[in-house]
Protein backbone atom coordinates (compact mmCIF):
# COMPACT_ATOMS: atom_id res chain seq x y z
CA UNK A 1 0.00 0.00 0.00
CA UNK A 2 1.78 3.38 -1.16
CA UNK A 3 1.70 5.83 1.71
CA UNK A 4 0.71 9.09 0.98
CA UNK A 5 2.53 12.03 1.53
CA UNK A 6 1.94 14.35 4.29
CA UNK A 7 0.30 18.12 3.52
CA UNK A 8 3.17 19.66 3.83
CA UNK A 9 5.24 17.91 1.79
CA UNK A 10 2.77 18.55 -1.00
CA UNK A 11 2.53 22.26 -0.34
CA UNK A 12 6.42 22.80 -0.53
CA UNK A 13 6.44 20.63 -3.79
CA UNK A 14 3.90 23.01 -5.50
CA UNK A 15 5.27 25.86 -3.98
CA UNK A 16 8.81 25.05 -4.76
CA UNK A 17 7.28 24.49 -8.92
CA UNK A 18 5.52 27.14 -8.98
CA UNK A 19 8.35 29.73 -7.63
CA UNK A 20 10.64 28.16 -10.30
CA UNK A 21 8.56 28.89 -12.85
CA UNK A 22 7.40 32.12 -11.46
CA UNK A 23 11.88 33.10 -10.88
CA UNK A 24 12.25 32.07 -14.52
CA UNK A 25 9.80 34.68 -16.15
CA UNK A 26 10.89 37.23 -13.64
CA UNK A 27 14.47 36.73 -14.80
CA UNK A 28 13.53 36.68 -18.69
CA UNK A 29 11.08 40.14 -18.20
CA UNK A 30 13.51 41.48 -16.36
CA UNK A 31 16.39 40.98 -19.29
CA UNK A 32 13.79 41.96 -22.11
CA UNK A 33 12.75 44.72 -20.29
CA UNK A 34 14.97 46.06 -17.81
CA UNK A 35 18.91 45.97 -19.49
CA UNK A 36 20.27 48.99 -17.52
CA UNK A 37 19.54 46.95 -14.38
CA UNK A 38 20.07 43.77 -15.37
CA UNK A 39 23.19 44.12 -13.27
CA UNK A 40 21.92 44.72 -9.99
CA UNK A 41 18.28 42.47 -10.76
CA UNK A 42 20.12 39.28 -11.53
CA UNK A 43 21.92 39.18 -8.05
CA UNK A 44 18.82 39.04 -6.27
CA UNK A 45 16.89 36.85 -8.77
CA UNK A 46 20.19 34.48 -9.05
CA UNK A 47 19.81 34.06 -5.50
CA UNK A 48 16.61 32.86 -5.22
CA UNK A 49 17.24 30.43 -8.12
CA UNK A 50 19.85 29.09 -6.40
CA UNK A 51 17.69 29.06 -3.44
CA UNK A 52 14.76 27.02 -5.30
CA UNK A 53 17.44 24.64 -6.52
CA UNK A 54 18.97 23.96 -3.16
CA UNK A 55 15.56 23.48 -1.78
CA UNK A 56 14.72 20.85 -4.31
CA UNK A 57 17.83 19.04 -4.17
CA UNK A 58 17.25 18.85 -0.37
CA UNK A 59 13.64 17.61 -1.05
CA UNK A 60 14.40 15.45 -3.42
CA UNK A 61 17.26 13.79 -0.68
CA UNK A 62 14.24 13.71 1.75
CA UNK A 63 15.44 16.41 3.94
CA UNK A 64 12.29 18.31 4.10
CA UNK A 65 12.91 20.88 6.98
CA UNK A 66 16.53 21.65 5.53
CA UNK A 67 14.47 22.42 2.41
CA UNK A 68 11.76 25.19 4.10
CA UNK A 69 14.59 26.74 5.92
CA UNK A 70 17.36 27.29 3.26
CA UNK A 71 14.63 28.28 0.84
CA UNK A 72 13.31 30.80 3.11
CA UNK A 73 16.18 32.07 4.88
CA UNK A 74 17.67 32.72 1.10
CA UNK A 75 14.81 34.54 -0.10
CA UNK A 76 14.22 36.78 2.82
CA UNK A 77 17.90 37.39 2.51
CA UNK A 78 17.41 38.34 -1.19
CA UNK A 79 14.69 40.78 -0.20
CA UNK A 80 16.41 42.45 2.36
CA UNK A 81 19.25 42.99 -0.06
CA UNK A 82 17.28 44.25 -2.97
CA UNK A 83 15.93 46.72 0.19
CA UNK A 84 18.57 47.83 1.36
CA UNK A 85 21.36 47.67 -1.46
CA UNK A 86 19.79 47.28 -4.79
CA UNK A 87 17.69 50.64 -4.08
CA UNK A 88 14.31 49.30 -5.11
CA UNK A 89 10.41 49.80 -3.94
CA UNK A 90 10.77 48.51 -0.14
CA UNK A 91 6.84 47.90 -0.50
CA UNK A 92 6.97 45.18 -2.65
CA UNK A 93 9.98 43.69 -0.54
CA UNK A 94 8.83 43.53 2.51
CA UNK A 95 5.57 42.46 1.27
CA UNK A 96 7.58 39.53 -0.37
CA UNK A 97 9.03 38.96 3.00
CA UNK A 98 5.89 38.93 5.12
CA UNK A 99 4.49 36.59 2.82
CA UNK A 100 7.87 34.00 2.79
CA UNK A 101 7.78 34.22 6.78
CA UNK A 102 4.05 33.53 7.16
CA UNK A 103 3.61 30.93 4.67
CA UNK A 104 6.67 29.04 5.01
CA UNK A 105 6.11 29.22 8.96
CA UNK A 106 3.04 26.80 8.61
CA UNK A 107 5.45 24.18 7.11
CA UNK A 108 7.76 23.90 10.35
CA UNK A 109 6.84 22.38 13.60
CA UNK A 110 8.31 22.87 17.28
CA UNK A 111 10.11 26.15 17.76
CA UNK A 112 11.32 26.19 13.87
CA UNK A 113 8.63 28.46 13.05
CA UNK A 114 9.17 30.90 16.24
CA UNK A 115 12.69 31.23 14.88
CA UNK A 116 11.62 31.88 10.88
CA UNK A 117 9.33 34.45 12.07
CA UNK A 118 12.32 35.43 14.46
CA UNK A 119 14.36 36.61 11.29
CA UNK A 120 11.93 37.65 9.80
CA UNK A 121 11.36 40.47 11.94
CA UNK A 122 14.64 41.15 12.51
CA UNK A 123 15.50 41.61 9.06
CA UNK A 124 12.22 44.10 8.65
CA UNK A 125 13.43 45.73 11.59
CA UNK A 126 17.25 46.14 9.92
CA UNK A 127 15.91 47.16 6.46
CA UNK A 128 13.78 50.05 8.11
CA UNK A 129 16.38 51.14 10.66
CA UNK A 130 18.65 51.65 7.70
CA UNK A 131 16.06 53.36 5.74
CA UNK A 132 15.61 55.60 8.74
CA UNK A 133 19.30 56.09 8.48
CA UNK A 134 19.30 57.05 4.58
CA UNK A 135 16.79 58.36 4.07
CA UNK A 136 17.69 60.83 1.12
CA UNK A 137 19.39 57.67 -0.35
CA UNK A 138 15.77 56.51 -1.37
CA UNK A 139 13.94 60.03 -2.22
CA UNK A 140 12.55 60.55 1.76
CA UNK A 141 12.88 64.28 3.31
CA UNK A 142 13.21 62.87 6.80
CA UNK A 143 12.94 59.66 8.61
CA UNK A 144 9.81 60.20 10.64
CA UNK A 145 7.64 58.49 7.54
CA UNK A 146 10.15 55.62 7.16
CA UNK A 147 10.30 54.40 11.20
CA UNK A 148 6.23 54.66 10.41
CA UNK A 149 6.00 52.28 7.69
CA UNK A 150 8.48 50.13 9.57
CA UNK A 151 6.70 49.88 13.08
CA UNK A 152 3.40 49.54 10.56
CA UNK A 153 5.08 46.55 9.08
CA UNK A 154 6.60 45.31 12.65
CA UNK A 155 3.13 45.41 13.89
CA UNK A 156 1.41 43.81 11.11
CA UNK A 157 3.92 40.65 10.77
CA UNK A 158 3.62 40.76 14.60
CA UNK A 159 -0.14 39.92 13.73
CA UNK A 160 0.27 37.83 11.23
CA UNK A 161 2.89 35.49 13.19
CA UNK A 162 0.94 35.17 16.12
CA UNK A 163 -1.91 34.18 14.46
CA UNK A 164 -0.18 31.46 12.24
CA UNK A 165 1.50 30.22 15.01
CA UNK A 166 -1.77 29.72 17.16
CA UNK A 167 -3.64 28.41 13.72
CA UNK A 168 -0.53 25.79 12.84
CA UNK A 169 -0.53 24.44 16.35
CA UNK A 170 -4.45 23.75 16.55
CA UNK A 171 -3.62 22.18 13.32
CA UNK A 172 -0.49 20.11 14.62
CA UNK A 173 -2.46 19.14 17.50
CA UNK A 174 -5.53 18.33 15.22
CA UNK A 175 -3.22 16.04 13.21
CA UNK A 176 -1.60 14.66 15.96
CA UNK A 177 -4.43 13.75 17.40
CA UNK A 178 -5.92 11.99 14.35
CA UNK A 179 -2.97 9.88 13.86
CA UNK A 180 -2.99 8.43 16.80
CA UNK A 181 -6.34 7.52 16.72
CA UNK A 182 -5.62 6.11 12.97
CA UNK A 183 -2.94 4.17 14.57
CA UNK A 184 -5.03 2.91 17.37
CA UNK A 185 -7.66 2.06 14.52
CA UNK A 186 -5.15 -0.09 12.58
CA UNK A 187 -3.68 -1.57 15.51
CA UNK A 188 -7.25 -2.50 16.25
CA UNK A 189 -7.62 -3.61 12.74
CA UNK A 190 -4.61 -6.16 13.20
CA UNK A 191 -5.43 -7.00 16.62
CA UNK A 192 -8.91 -7.89 15.05
CA UNK A 193 -7.49 -9.68 11.96
CA UNK A 194 -5.10 -11.80 14.13
CA UNK A 195 -7.62 -12.95 16.15
CA UNK A 196 -9.73 -13.71 12.97
CA UNK A 197 -7.09 -15.58 11.60
CA UNK A 198 -6.60 -17.48 14.92
CA UNK A 199 -10.54 -17.76 14.95
CA UNK A 200 -10.32 -19.77 11.22
CA UNK A 201 -7.15 -21.90 12.46
CA UNK A 202 -9.43 -23.22 15.58
CA UNK A 203 -12.41 -23.80 13.23
CA UNK A 204 -9.86 -25.87 10.68
CA UNK A 205 -8.66 -27.74 13.81
CA UNK A 206 -12.03 -28.46 14.78
CA UNK A 207 -12.97 -29.62 11.68
CA UNK A 208 -10.16 -31.48 11.21
CA UNK A 209 -10.67 -33.47 14.93
CA UNK A 210 -14.57 -34.46 14.36
CA UNK A 211 -13.08 -35.78 11.02
CA UNK A 212 -10.85 -37.66 12.90
CA UNK A 213 -13.32 -38.51 15.52
CA UNK A 214 -15.60 -39.54 13.17
CA UNK A 215 -13.25 -41.71 11.30
CA UNK A 216 -11.91 -43.11 14.71
CA UNK A 217 -15.89 -43.68 15.91
CA UNK A 218 -16.36 -45.67 12.41
CA UNK A 219 -13.14 -47.95 12.78
CA UNK A 220 -14.01 -48.60 16.32
CA UNK A 221 -17.80 -49.06 15.62
CA UNK A 222 -16.73 -51.48 12.99
CA UNK A 223 -14.23 -53.28 14.99
CA UNK A 224 -16.85 -53.87 17.68
CA UNK A 225 -19.36 -55.13 14.82
CA UNK A 226 -17.14 -57.70 13.77
CA UNK A 227 -15.97 -59.02 17.09
CA UNK A 228 -19.44 -59.41 17.87
CA UNK A 229 -20.12 -61.23 15.13
CA UNK A 230 -17.03 -63.10 16.00
CA UNK A 231 -18.23 -63.95 19.69
CA UNK A 232 -21.68 -65.23 18.48
CA UNK A 233 -20.14 -67.29 15.57
CA UNK A 234 -17.71 -68.95 18.58
CA UNK A 235 -20.36 -68.82 21.27
CA UNK A 236 -22.97 -71.05 18.67
CA UNK A 237 -20.03 -73.12 17.60
CA UNK A 238 -18.71 -73.91 20.77
CA UNK A 239 -22.19 -74.48 22.54
CA UNK A 240 -22.54 -77.00 19.58
CA UNK A 241 -19.40 -78.81 20.44
CA UNK A 242 -20.40 -79.20 23.99
CA UNK A 243 -23.77 -80.19 23.59
CA UNK A 244 -22.73 -83.46 22.21
CA UNK A 245 -20.39 -84.36 25.60
CA UNK A 246 -22.74 -82.37 27.88
CA UNK A 247 -25.61 -84.95 26.69
CA UNK A 248 -23.23 -88.02 26.88
CA UNK A 249 -22.42 -87.15 30.34
CA UNK A 250 -26.59 -86.53 31.30
CA UNK A 251 -26.71 -89.89 30.19
CA UNK A 252 -24.49 -91.36 32.14
CA UNK A 253 -25.92 -89.98 34.98
CA UNK A 254 -29.51 -91.26 34.06
CA UNK A 255 -28.10 -94.79 33.26
CA UNK A 256 -26.80 -94.55 36.95
CA UNK A 257 -30.39 -93.66 38.12
CA UNK A 258 -32.02 -97.10 36.15
CA UNK A 259 -29.85 -99.55 36.02
CA UNK A 260 -29.20 -101.41 39.01
CA UNK A 261 -26.01 -103.56 38.27
CA UNK A 262 -24.47 -101.12 36.20
CA UNK A 263 -20.33 -101.36 36.43
CA UNK A 264 -19.67 -98.02 38.30
CA UNK A 265 -16.07 -98.21 37.36
CA UNK A 266 -16.61 -97.83 33.58
CA UNK A 267 -19.43 -95.42 34.32
CA UNK A 268 -16.67 -93.18 36.26
CA UNK A 269 -14.17 -94.14 33.51
CA UNK A 270 -16.95 -92.54 30.75
CA UNK A 271 -17.79 -89.53 32.80
CA UNK A 272 -14.11 -88.58 33.53
CA UNK A 273 -14.00 -88.49 29.78
CA UNK A 274 -16.78 -87.03 28.53
CA UNK A 275 -15.75 -83.97 31.61
CA UNK A 276 -12.24 -83.86 29.93
CA UNK A 277 -13.63 -83.11 26.37
CA UNK A 278 -16.13 -80.52 27.72
CA UNK A 279 -12.98 -78.86 29.61
CA UNK A 280 -11.33 -78.93 26.17
CA UNK A 281 -13.91 -77.11 24.93
CA UNK A 282 -13.91 -74.81 27.29
CA UNK A 283 -10.34 -74.11 26.86
CA UNK A 284 -10.16 -73.67 23.32
CA UNK A 285 -13.28 -71.13 23.48
CA UNK A 286 -10.90 -69.39 26.29
CA UNK A 287 -8.48 -69.39 23.83
CA UNK A 288 -10.83 -68.10 20.89
CA UNK A 289 -11.55 -65.40 23.40
CA UNK A 290 -8.16 -64.45 23.88
CA UNK A 291 -7.17 -64.24 20.59
CA UNK A 292 -10.40 -61.57 19.99
CA UNK A 293 -8.43 -59.24 22.62
CA UNK A 294 -5.61 -58.47 21.56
Amino acid sequence: MKREKPIEAIFLESLLKMSLAGILIVIGVDLFFNQITVVRSAIVNSIILLAILISFALYKKGHFISAVLSLGFMAMFAMFYQSILAETITTSSMAVVMVIGFGFSVLLKGRLPILLHAFTLLGVIVVFAWLSLHPLRYNKPDASEIIVAGVTYVILYFIIAYSSLILKQRYDDAYDKLALQNYELIEKANEIETQNEELVQSQENLHNLNIHLESLVNERTEKIKKQNEQLIRYAYSNAHHMRGPVARLLGLVHLSKIESSIDYPLLFKKMEEQAKEIDDVVKEINRELENQQK
